[in-house]
């Protein structure tokens, strides 16, 4: 009932696990983001790890650009 060949869901219903999927991921981004943003207040004068946060947090940034587009 609601499959095809394969065992996959018909495409209505992989448009709405998809959708949940990209909702999901967003939601993780999301919570990686704070932790980052979170560690970036802890970090002190430790440029390099600076650095390295704002870039993971530019990456992230970007890839929920995407996924919401």
């Amino acid at each position: 009932m609601g499959r095809t060949r394969g065992g996959r869901r018909s495409g209505g219903n992989m448009v709405a696990v998809m959708s949940q999927d990209t909702k999901d991921r967003i939601a993780g981004l999301e919570r990686q983001k704070i932790a980052l943003e979170d560690q970036l207040e802890l970090v002190g004068n430790n440029f390099v790890k600076m650095v390295e946060i704002e870039q993971e947090i530019f990456e992230i940034e970007d890839t929920l650009a995407k996924l919401t587009a």
